[in-house]
């Protein structure tokens, strides 16, 4: 802070941690990872776990010779030591699933900086978020392959990454007509959450008071603002601010996805007259 320059910085962050400290013997009904509890939708609900922990199949790659989409599979030895071998979506099982992470964050927070200079003025503020994951089933979507009831369906530019014997050192599976396991529910389309935006932009300048004081007026400030300016995710055209649950509105099995406006984008501007 100075005769003519003043410069403000601001921040603050939350973080926790959370586990579903004990369940009830009775809603210990599955064990997954040596973890008993029990599933919801997309979720399992496991004693000692955070909550919102997502329980999926594991995606392994496409198979290096045909490109087809294989997954990890449990397997136990003679000696009942478990191992993992990959195979087809069509040969898992109810045994074969994984805890694959929360959908909780793991810190979130803002920050902001305002600089005053010479009757100018400046602010910015961003929100941001650290961790936690989403299913993206509108991604899984536009990644699978074509059937006979696709047409009209769009795809995602990352389908030019798909396998082919070209191009075989890829992590997408081949785009083959009726497969029905392209793109089948697994970890590979948990997304990650992390987020940061530009919430506000706010620019003015105010009139020396010399000349505002001619005319009985205390203060005149010139502004343009802005709000809801951009958003830095993983996914470009997926907003992760929907829920911090990884899901959208109250169903449990629905998903944060596309088709979920943001905040709308305001600019604004106009003249403050103070008397």
């Amino acid at each position: 802070n100075t005769k003519n320059f003043t410069w403000t910085v601001n921040a603050n962050i939350t973080w926790y941690k959370n586990i579903l400290a004990k369940l009830p013997q009775q809603r210990k009904n599955e064990t997954i990872d040596g973890v008993k509890g029990y599933s919801s939708g997309n979720f399992f609900f496991g004693q000692g776990e955070p909550l919102y922990t997502y329980k999926k199949y594991k995606y392994a790659g496409p198979d290096p010779e045909n490109g087809q989409a294989l997954y990890y599979k449990r397997v136990k030895d003679e000696n009942g030591k478990e191992t993992l071998e990959k195979t087809t979506y069509d040969k898992l099982g109810t045994s074969d699933y994984f805890l694959c992470g929360t959908a909780l964050p793991s810190a979130y927070g803002g920050f902001g900086t305002s600089l005053e200079a010479f009757g100018f003025d400046l602010s910015l503020d961003f929100n941001y978020s650290l961790g936690g994951q989403f299913y993206d089933s509108m991604y899984a979507m536009f990644m699978d392959s074509p059937k006979s009831n696709s047409r009209g369906q769009n795809w995602h530019a990352d389908i030019l990454k798909a396998w082919t014997p070209e191009n075989k050192n890829t992590n997408v599976p081949r785009l083959q007509y009726a497969d029905q396991y392209t793109a089948s529910a697994s970890d590979r389309f948990l997304t990650s959450s992390s987020y940061l935006s530009l919430q506000n932009i706010n620019f003015g300048y105010t009139l020396p008071s010399k000349i505002t004081e001619r005319a009985f007026i205390s203060k005149v400030r010139i502004y343009f603002a802005a709000e809801n300016v951009w958003l830095w995710a993983k996914r470009q055209g997926t907003d992760p601010r929907q829920s911090m649950t990884g899901v959208a509105g109250s169903d449990t099995n629905a998903n944060i996805n596309n088709t979920y406006y943001s905040p709308i984008r305001t600019l604004s501007g106009g003249i403050q007259v103070t008397f």
